[in-house]
């Protein structure tokens, strides 16, 4: 197999404070059942794994831009000491086009600093030219409106003391 050496991808990032506790944050974020409670996008999981572990695969419905289509994720990474959440997203059809994700928290002291980076890696031409370029520039504000639904649902850490 040629590795194409022009490989198309577009990454970004979205860095945000919030007034939530690390632990319960990421608690939430790895809730695969309760990912439409905080991610607009995201209309119903589809399959779940009874829980998280090395290999693990979950189907959502997503939602947007006028369309629907069944996105697939793989668990890369899941390391709830040190609040990061790693994983690959893609269609669930036979399209080879890429989405790498990762989720950093780290605790501050007022809450949770919230990096959530994200590279996609259209292969074919409709993704590279298209719907690639259209869904990343939408990712800002979307990634950026979906921490702090998270935190929300979660309350800050004065909210879950009382």
């Amino acid at each position: 197999m040629r590795k194409d050496k022009h490989m198309t991808t577009f990454s970004g990032s979205v860095t945000e404070q919030v007034a939530a506790d690390p632990s319960a944050l990421f608690g939430l974020i790895t809730d695969i059942g309760r990912l439409p409670e905080w991610n607009e996008h995201i209309h119903h999981v589809v399959e779940a794994p009874a829980e998280l572990a090395d290999g693990s695969e979950w189907v959502v419905q997503m939602r947007a831009n006028g369309a629907r289509w069944k996105s697939r994720s793989h668990l890369e990474e899941l390391d709830a000491a040190g609040h990061r959440f790693a994983y690959v997203s893609r269609t669930d059809d036979s399209n080879p086009s890429r989405a790498l994700w990762s989720w950093q928290l780290t605790p501050t002291g007022t809450g949770t600093e919230v990096t959530v980076r994200w590279e996609l890696r259209p292969l074919t031409l409709f993704r590279q030219r298209l719907a690639a370029p259209l869904r990343h520039r939408q990712l800002k504000r979307e990634v950026r409106a979906s921490i702090n639904a998270a935190a929300g649902a979660v309350g800050s850490p004065a909210q879950r003391e009382a």
